[in-house]
């Protein structure tokens, strides 16, 4: 989605006025993000103000989140520096780095680098971070409300042959009590590709975009695995291999499920375009 001039205008005179020490040079719209306007300001920062309105909530998340996650990394993730709190938006320092090209990424160490990063992320304790442990009965729950959701509002844009292969995975995935005995763990719950920064040499940069971060099934961060097997597979053997019964199963079910949610945000912000390509991965993404 573009920003109409009026907006980028607005924000760039809110930024100036709350942070006028940054001596403006340039403030350029950045990315196509779902939930944030982004914009990059002197090739130095990047500032992000809530577009949906649950982004209000996921920036106040980010914004004490992040310091408090950072020094337990082994890459950089964004750190709220510069805050307004009415209205809100945040800035912080540009990690430098391209969105990760995954067949690239395959000629160095990536995979690697960003299975570990992974690996120390799942090991940070809740409680470090602020945050409460959770139990894999709770995640269940939500996981069933989320897909009753799906049920309503994307089966019904399936044909009737590929609601009945739907429905069959979404049971057969939500009834298994063995799908629901693991440990949850913080997690990211949206690493893919443009959210992985990659340096010019083929190094892990850094990790953005945690608005959808809390504590959850730590398959979801490995869905790799079944996305892009190649990359995932090296990953996943960095992170510590599969650290339990029902892992890849999991991982799986999510790729499967990752469409799922293009098609809502379509429809959530009359997008046809985001509902086209959503219902074309969740076609493509059905068990055969």
């Amino acid at each position: 989605m573009g920003v109409e001039p009026g907006r980028v205008n607005e924000h760039r005179r809110l930024v100036e006025e709350r942070f006028p020490e940054l001596e403006f040079r340039s403030f350029e719209p950045v990315g196509g993000g779902w939930d944030c306007f982004t914009y990059e300001v002197n090739g130095a920062w990047i500032f992000q103000f809530p577009r949906m309105p649950g982004a209000m909530e996921t920036t106040r998340k980010q914004i004490a989140l992040l310091p408090r996650l950072a020094p337990e990394l082994p890459a950089a993730v964004p750190v709220p520096e510069l805050v307004s709190e009415e209205p809100l938006f945040m800035g912080y320092r540009k990690i430098p780095g391209e969105p990760l090209d995954v067949d690239a990424g395959l000629d160095g160490d990536l995979p690697e680098c960003l299975g570990r990063f992974v690996h120390d992320l799942h090991a940070v304790p809740p409680e470090v971070v602020g945050w409460h442990p959770r139990g894999a009965e709770t995640l269940r729950r939500e996981l069933r409300a989320e897909l009753q959701a799906f049920r309503e509002r994307v089966s019904p844009l399936l044909s009737s042959a590929e609601r009945g292969v739907a429905d069959a995975m979404i049971s057969a995935f939500v009834d298994e009590d063995a799908n629901f005995r693991f440990a949850p763990a913080v997690a990211h719950r949206d690493i893919g590709p443009e959210h992985v920064l990659a340096t010019p040499d083929g190094s892990l940069a850094g990790v953005v975009d945690w608005g959808d971060a809390e504590v959850g099934d730590p398959a979801l961060d490995l869905w790799w695995v079944a996305g892009h097997p190649g990359f995932g597979e090296r990953m996943l053997t960095a992170y510590g291999g599969a650290p339990d019964a029902t892992f890849r199963t999991r991982a799986e079910f999510y790729f499967r499920l990752g469409p799922w949610h293009e098609v809502t945000y379509g429809l959530d912000t009359d997008q046809p375009a985001f509902v086209a390509s959503g219902l074309e991965g969740v076609r493509e993404r059905l068990p055969s």
